[in-house]
């Protein structure tokens, strides 16, 4: 009997090969299913300013924010039908990916990386149906995503009914949450991937299991600048605060005639 090249005699659960047709259909569809999510929240994440360039940034900001937060919410809570199903999350990074682009800044070029990184590789793991466990820890980053995206999100539409309690409780669940998945889905699962393709390099051909490597890795550097990125702010933002209250407070002692009547 000839092994098949999507086989290997070591998988317990060998998987034939998706037909490409179905892969361009659950693609296309994804990317229709976001553009059209795209139109119709626009409205919600538009703000006002008066300078138009910074307007436009802004806005499209937020939109992003919030359509990537649909997306890892969506992909967290189904994610073992997700890798089952995978051409329909490709569609997201084409979409996102194709968003940056239109909309390219220094910041958003980290972003086009990681998304041309994971688009060759679930591309990879969709046409010749190998590293679908390694498909799976990559779309775990994703409960993380959740978490990463909730923090703008909770600062642009804060629930104008809840209390400040209320407000800094949620925000410190969403931080600590944030670390914590962080850490685990993000630096642990790069580390069991390098780890198990150290292990089980004899079961790739040496051109896969190099660019296995190559994405793992490079999905690993992206974390420790996102991560770089994600603490410098909330130090950077801590600091705003205290100052913001002391200019409050000179303020509030100097300048406030209605509080200071002279």
């Amino acid at each position: 009997m000839n092994t098949l090249f999507y086989f290997h005699e070591t998988d317990t659960f060998p998987y034939r090969p998706i037909n490409p047709i179905w892969i361009i259909i659950y693609t296309t569809l994804s990317f229709i299913f976001f553009l059209i999510i795209d139109q119709t929240t626009k409205s919600i994440s538009k703000i006002k300013d008066q300078n138009n360039r910074n307007n436009n940034n802004n806005n499209w900001l937020r939109q992003n924010t919030l359509l990537s937060f649909i997306h890892s919410s969506i992909c967290s809570i189904l994610i073992i039908i997700a890798i089952l199903r995978a051409p329909e999350i490709v569609g997201y990074f084409f979409w996102d990916f194709f968003d940056c682009l239109q909309n390219s800044t220094s910041s958003t070029f980290a972003i086009l990386i990681h998304h041309i990184t994971v688009i060759t590789f679930f591309l990879h793991v969709l046409i010749r149906t190998r590293n679908i466990g390694y498909g799976l820890y990559a779309l775990s980053l994703e409960i993380n995503s959740v978490f990463l995206h909730a923090r703008r999100l909770l600062r642009w539409y804060s629930p104008i009914s809840s209390s400040n309690n209320s407000k800094k409780i949620l925000k410190l669940y969403i931080d600590i949450g944030n670390y914590i998945t962080f850490i685990l889905f993000r630096f642990g699962v790069v580390i069991i991937g390098l780890r198990l393709l150290y292990i089980q390099r004899n079961r790739l051909d040496p051109i896969v299991h190099i660019f296995t490597v190559m994405c793992v890795s490079s999905i690993g550097i992206l974390n420790i600048v996102l991560f770089y990125r994600l603490v410098k702010n909330q130090i950077s933002r801590k600091f705003e605060r205290k100052k913001d209250k002391l200019i409050e407070d000179n303020v509030m002692m100097i300048d406030n005639h209605v509080i200071l009547p002279s």
